[in-house]
């Protein structure tokens, strides 16, 4: 985990150099690892750092400018990180009563925290990837036999690594995807 740790810090580094942004990415990179590794570790999306996280990216987006996303949204600040936050919270809140009982709540408090963090299209960027990945590796798993139909993988690793992605790459991903329409 240190090594990746590492990895995830030296890209940001070398994407945003030594600025305040890469404090910033720094600080939702940890909460981001660390949501990782407990929820793959305990199956939980722990309150104690969901909530406190939530407030902080809330009061990072009254107070600072997201300078990553200034070239495609000007008007980034906390309406646009709450958007974000409530298009998360949202979609998977219907998802969990969907699935009845197939996502757990804090997979719903993760996705509200991603969008507060990378504010709106953004977190739909995150979201996206995060399916993409959950689907993939989750087919691999059922395929090997690995793990069982109906038997729990946890979600929020692929949440997690989906939001770091989209806050290293998410506008140049928005880019991509605008030129091919």
């Amino acid at each position: 985990m240190e090594l990746a740790t590492g990895v995830i810090f030296a890209l940001l580094y070398q994407h945003y150099g030594l600025t305040s942004e890469l404090g910033l990415l720094v600080f939702y990179a940890s909460l981001f690892i660390i949501i990782f590794v407990v929820d793959l570790e305990q199956g939980l999306i722990l309150n104690k750092v969901a909530y406190p996280a939530m407030a902080a990216a809330l009061l990072i987006a009254v107070f600072l400018p997201q300078p990553w996303l200034v070239e495609h949204w000007p008007s980034f600040g906390v309406a646009n990180a709450a958007l974000g936050g409530g298009i998360g919270f949202g979609l998977f809140l219907l998802l969990v009563f969907i699935s009845r009982g197939g996502m757990g709540w804090g997979d719903v408090k993760l996705a509200a925290l991603i969008g507060l963090a990378t504010g709106y299209p953004l977190v739909l960027v995150a979201l996206l990837i995060g399916a993409i990945l959950g689907g993939v590796v989750g087919a691999i798993l059922l395929a090997t036999r690995r793990r069982r139909p109906g038997e729990a993988i946890p979600y929020g690793p692929f949440l997690s690594l989906a939001a770091m992605v989209t806050l290293l790459w998410g506008s140049d991903i928005l880019d991509w995807y605008k030129e091919l329409l």
